[in-house]
């Protein structure tokens, strides 16, 4: 189940995120909006009209008492029609002066074309979403992240996927 270094270091980084009691001090909702290219890429391209670039919506809550952590939902689109919706659970710790925010989303995913993504086998997987914002100013930050997508082994194939974003946020 657990067969890849993605894998290993998401279980490591979540437990780390949940250990860590000490949530970011801005006590607000955020939106973000993230463009993603697969890291198999070989291209590494950045254009919307490549196969493997995605473009992903997503809400969280204001950090709770319980740890800190935030609740939220995420969208995920791709050129070839593939998309990826569902809930999720994170947190956002402040790590000298940067905004650190890993979330885990289960989701139902609709997989169109010929794209790498087909390889997830199954309509239900995990994204993890792991990225390092710059506070803008009061309510807007910009980042780099990493992406996970697998079916966390439940089912055959489980080839995984990796992406790399490019995020904008706001805090409301």
């Amino acid at each position: 189940m657990f067969d890849s270094a993605a894998a290993i270091a998401i279980i490591l980084g979540s437990a780390w995120f949940t250990a860590v009691p000490e949530s970011t001090t801005v006590n607000k909702e955020t939106v973000t909006f993230s463009y993603m290219t697969d890291v198999h890429n070989k291209e590494w391209d950045l254009s919307l009209t490549k196969d493997k670039s995605a473009i992903d919506v997503s809400y969280q809550s204001k950090p709770t008492s319980f740890y800190g952590l935030r609740y939220g939902a995420s969208a995920m689109l791709n050129g070839q029609g593939t998309y990826m919706f569902g809930p999720g659970v994170g947190k956002t710790i402040d790590v000298k002066g940067l905004d650190m925010t890993l979330f885990i989303y289960p989701s139902y995913s609709s997989i169109k074309g010929n794209d790498r993504i087909r390889s997830l086998s199954g309509s239900f997987n995990f994204r993890t979403t792991l990225d390092v914002m710059y506070r803008l100013n009061g309510k807007t930050k910009l980042g780099i992240g990493f992406m996970h997508i697998s079916n966390g082994g439940y089912k055959e194939p489980n080839h995984g996927l990796e992406a790399v974003r490019l995020t904008w946020a706001y805090d409301y």
